[in-house]
C-alpha cells in the first residue's frame, strides 16, 4: 500500500507540474549563440592526472582558448605539478610533472538550428519524492554547432616507475632490467655500510604532435518567466578526439649514489597514442570551468598478448576559474 501511495502522489505531483507549465508565459532575454565572448583565460588551481607512469600527479595550470574568426580556433594549455608522486624520492633520476600544448583548428562546419531546450522552473523534495516543474516541450532556442579539424604540439615530462614494465625490453646500462637488479645497480653502497635499496624510478619525457576533430556546442538561452523570474539553459562545450604521434620518447639516465650513470632504454617504444576530452564553460559570463580527458599516451608497446599497455593509460580532471573577453576577430575570411 505504501508503494502504491507513493506512485499516486508522484503522478499527482507530475500532473500538477505539467498543468502549471502549460499556463505560463515568458519573454526572451538572451537567445543568440553568436553574441558570445570569443576569448577566455583560465587559471586552474587544481588538476589531477591519474596515469600509469607514476600513479598520479596533481598541481596547477593555466589555459586559453580563442575563436579567431569564422574559420580559425586556437587553444593553449599548461600544467605543472606540485604533487608529483615519487618525484621527491630521487631528484637526480626523476622528473617533475609538466605538460604544455598549443594548437589551431580549422572550422569545417558552423551551423545554427532551432532546438527545444529544457527549462527548469522549480524543484522541491518531500520525503522520497522529488518534484521538478519544467516548461512542457521545452523552449525553442538557437543552438550553434561547430565542427573543426585541429592539430598541435604537446610537451610532457613525468616521473617513471620502472615497475610493471616488461623486464625483457627494459635495459639499464645495457643489461636487462632483471639482471641489473641482481647486479646491485639499485643499491646504495656509499651512504650506508649495509645494503640499502635505491628507489627504482626514473623520468620520462616526450614531444608529440596531435591531430583530430573538435565538436563545439553553444547556446545562450535566458528567459523571463511570468511568476518565476529569470530562468536559463546555457552551454559552451567542446568534445575532441585526437591521435598523438611522438617522434621523441626519452627515458632519463639512472644515476646511482656512487655517481655511476646507467643508460636506460626500452626496446619497444610505441610512437602513437590517442585521447578523448570534454571542456565546459559559459558563453558570456565569468565563472568556473572544468575539463576531463582520458586516453593512452605514446610510450611503451603493449605485450604480445594485449592490445594496450597500462603504463600509457591516463585520466585527467581539471578545475578552473576563467575570465571571458570579446575581441575583434583575427581572421574573418570565409
Amino acid at each position: 500500500m505504501k508503494k502504491i501511495y507513493i506512485y499516486i502522489s508522484t503522478l499527482i505531483a507530475m500532473n500538477t507540474a505539467y498543468t502549471k507549465a502549460q499556463s505560463i508565459t515568458y519573454n526572451y532575454l538572451r537567445n543568440d549563440p553568436y553574441n558570445i565572448k570569443n576569448l577566455s583565460f583560465s587559471i586552474d588551481p587544481l588538476f589531477i592526472d591519474m596515469n600509469g607512469h607514476n600513479g598520479y600527479s596533481f598541481g596547477w595550470g593555466c589555459r586559453a582558448e580563442h575563436m579567431m574568426g569564422k574559420r580559425l580556433l586556437a587553444n593553449f594549455d599548461m600544467r605543472t605539478g606540485f604533487g608529483t608522486n615519487l618525484y621527491r624520492k630521487s631528484n637526480k633520476n626523476t622528473r617533475n610533472y609538466f605538460a604544455m600544448e598549443g594548437g589551431l583548428g580549422l572550422i569545417l562546419s558552423n551551423k545554427m538550428k532551432i532546438k527545444n531546450l529544457r527549462i527548469v522552473l522549480s524543484e522541491s523534495t518531500s520525503g522520497n519524492i522529488k518534484t521538478t516543474t519544467t516548461i512542457a516541450g521545452g523552449v525553442p532556442a538557437k543552438c550553434r554547432t561547430i565542427v573543426a579539424l585541429r592539430g598541435g604540439f604537446i610537451q610532457y615530462t613525468n616521473t617513471l616507475d620502472y615497475k610493471n614494465l616488461d623486464d625483457s625490453l627494459l635495459t639499464v646500462g645495457g643489461k636487462p632490467y632483471a639482471q641489473a637488479v641482481n647486479d646491485r645497480v639499485f643499491v646504495d653502497s656509499v651512504s650506508s655500510s649495509t645494503r640499502v635499496d635505491v628507489p627504482q624510478i626514473g623520468g620520462i619525457a616526450m614531444a608529440s604532435f596531435y591531430a583530430g576533430f573538435q565538436f563545439r556546442h553553444i547556446w545562450d538561452l535566458v528567459i523571463d518567466v511570468s511568476g518565476y523570474g529569470q530562468r536559463a539553459n546555457i552551454r559552451y562545450s567542446d568534445f575532441y578526439i585526437d591521435v598523438m604521434f611522438a617522434p621523441l620518447v626519452g627515458i632519463k639516465d639512472f644515476k646511482n649514489t656512487d655517481g655511476t650513470k646507467y643508460d636506460v632504454k626500452y626496446n619497444g617504444i610505441s610512437h602513437f597514442g590517442y585521447r578523448l576530452g570534454w571542456f565546459f564553460r559559459k558563453p558570456k559570463d565569468q565563472g568556473f570551468s572544468w575539463k576531463f580527458e582520458l586516453g593512452s599516451r605514446p610510450g611503451f608497446k603493449a605485450p604480445k598478448d594485449k592490445y594496450i599497455n597500462n603504463k600509457n593509460l591516463y585520466a585527467m580532471l581539471t578545475f578552473g576559474l576563467y575570465i571571458p573577453l570579446k575581441i575583434k576577430p583575427v581572421y574573418t575570411g570565409e
